[in-house]
Parts: structure tokens; sequence; C-alpha cells
């Protein structure tokens, strides 16, 4: 697998704290960088700044997020 491809490993089990947004978005929804990135701009993939520019995708407040029914909530 080369590093262009790396987005495309799964994340671990348990998740982590924080990963990339690309491989966030392909762990939950099977998206390009591109369409991540999208997703995290409009707050579908929750993120954190680490950075001026950098942001790190926080996929266990995203899998909370996508168990959690808003009915019952």
């Amino acid at each position: 697998m080369s590093n262009d491809d790396d987005w495309r490993k799964p994340l671990p089990d348990p998740l982590p704290y924080v990963a990339s947004v690309p491989q966030t978005g392909w762990h939950f929804f099977q998206t390009e960088p591109g369409a991540s990135s999208d997703l995290a701009r409009k707050g579908v993939i929750p993120t954190v700044a680490t950075g001026t520019r950098n942001k790190q995708a926080l996929p266990r407040v995203l899998a909370q997020r996508l168990t959690t029914d808003p009915a019952n909530a």
C-alpha cells in the first residue's frame, strides 16, 4: 500500500481519541478525502484544531453521535 492510500487503513479497535479526517471519513462513511473534508467543514465529522490550518477528527465522538438515537436522548 502506498502512502497515498494511508487514509484507507481501518481505524483500530478501540477507536483512538484523534485520527486524520480522511481516515475517519473512510471508516464511518466510505468517503474519499475531499468528501471527508467537506463533512468535517459542515460539522458532520467533529474535529479539533491542532494548528493554524490543521484539524484532527474525533472518531469516538462521532461513533457516540451515530449510535445515539435523538428521539430517545
